[in-house]
C-alpha cells in the first residue's frame, strides 16, 4: 500500500485520554524490546506527550488501511467459485477438457497495484492456509481487467448456486467461458 493512502488514515488530532493510553502502551513495549525498539518507542512517547500532530505518522506508520468487508466477501466468493470450477474441470474427460477454452477460465490472481483484493487473497492463502491449491503460486495479475472477468463469472456462479449446483457439467463450464468471452 502506498504511503499516501496510509497518511490519509493518520489522525490529525488525538484526545488526551487516547494519547495517554498510547504513551502507556509504548512504555510497556519499550521494556520488552531491544535497543532499537526501545529508542523507537521513546520517540513515539515524546511525540505523543508533546502533541506533535505533524509527527503522528511516526507513531502510526505501521498501520494499514482497513480492508472493507465487501472486498473480503468478493475475494472469498471468487475463490469459492474457482474451487467449484477447478473441482469440476478435474472430473471432465480428456475430450471434454479439449472442447473447452480452459485458458479463459484460469484464475489469474489479482492486480497488486489496483486495490486490496490481492492482499486479502494473499493473506487467506499464505497466512490463513485457506485455498491451498493456490499456495506457493504467483498470483499477481498484471491484467487490470481480471476483477471484471471474475465478476462476470460470479454472475454465472450465482445462477448455479441458486440452483444448488456445486459440480459443473461441460455445458455449465461453457457458460463461464461464454460470460468471459462475450463481453
Amino acid at each position: 500500500m502506498d504511503s499516501e493512502k496510509r497518511n490519509n488514515m493518520i489522525p490529525e488530532t488525538i484526545s488526551l485520554v487516547e494519547r495517554q493510553l498510547l504513551i502507556n502502551q509504548c512504555k510497556i513495549l519499550s521494556v520488552f524490546g531491544d535497543s532499537t525498539e526501545r529508542a523507537l518507542n521513546e520517540r513515539r512517547i515524546e511525540i505523543l506527550e508533546k502533541g506533535y500532530t505533524g509527527l503522528y505518522q511516526k507513531v502510526f506508520n505501521t498501520l494499514y488501511e482497513e480492508v472493507p468487508i465487501s472486498v473480503y466477501k468478493e475475494v472469498e466468493s471468487i475463490l469459492k467459485m474457482y474451487s467449484h470450477i477447478n473441482d469440476s474441470i478435474r472430473l471432465l474427460t480428456g475430450p471434454d477438457k479439449e472442447a473447452l477454452d480452459l485458458g479463459s477460465l484460469e484464475f489469474e490472481g489479482f492486480d497488486e497495484n489496483s486495490g486490496m483484493h490481492y492482499y486479502m487473497m494473499s493473506y487467506l492463502v499464505d497466512r490463513m492456509d485457506e485455498y491451498l491449491e493456490y499456495k506457493g503460486r504467483e498470483l499477481k495479475s498484471h491484467n487490470t481487467t481480471s476483477l471484471s472477468k471474475y465478476n462476470k463469472m460470479l454472475n454465472v456462479h450465482r445462477e448455479f448456486k441458486h440452483l444448488k449446483r456445486e459440480k459443473y457439467s461441460l455445458s455449465d463450464l461453457q457458460k463461464f467461458v461464454d460470460a468471459v468471452q462475450n463481453s
